[in-house]
């Protein structure tokens, strides 16, 4: 082959399929699920206020993972940062990927959330209500359970592959 056809080819991007693992719609099903008996315990326990703090404690949490991400975005990757959005098909929700990234950097900012979120909901607790502090915990848990399943399942997997979240599927690539 000549040079120049092999510079030419050494610029292009191979993406090598690896695994894809496919989201069924019981799971998707089974995790909204989880969420209403979850909003409804809490109602059912704490009254119409535990209603209200349930509500409450999504917004928060919600709130708390997209600014942990932006500033972790920004402090790790900056690049990145625009390869991640808010998204709202089931699992996925909450600030995610839309584009393809990193395992590595998926694992590492997932990590952040999960101390960061913990650790605000413990901030909260002397001067919170229990309804609001049991909403907070459990909306940290229902946010980050399908990302977690997900990096639990490509564990294995090495952390310089590329994962791309869609709604029917995860696929994992290695460049």
């Amino acid at each position: 082959m000549p040079e120049q056809q092999q510079e030419r080819d050494a610029t292009i991007y191979h993406y090598k399929l690896v695994r894809k693992i496919p989201l069924r719609p019981e799971a998707k099903y089974s995790y909204l699920s989880t969420g209403i008996i979850g909003l409804a315990s809490i109602s059912v326990i704490y009254g119409w206020k535990g209603l209200l703090y349930a509500i409450a404690g999504l917004l928060l949490m919600f709130i708390v993972h997209a600014i942990v991400l932006r500033i972790t975005l920004r402090r790790v990757d900056e690049l990145s940062e625009r390869r991640w959005a808010i998204r709202f098909d089931l699992p996925w929700f909450g600030p995610l990927p839309v584009l393809d990234t990193l395992l590595s950097l998926f694992r590492r900012l997932h990590f952040h959330l999960l101390l960061i979120g913990c650790c605000f909901a413990g901030l909260c607790y002397p001067w919170s209500p229990s309804a609001l502090l049991v909403s907070l915990v459990f909306w940290h848990i229902w946010l980050l359970a399908p990302r977690f399943n997900l990096l639990l399942r490509i564990r294995r997997e090495r952390g310089d592959g590329v994962i791309r979240l869609a709604s029917t599927e995860v696929s994992y690539y290695h460049r």
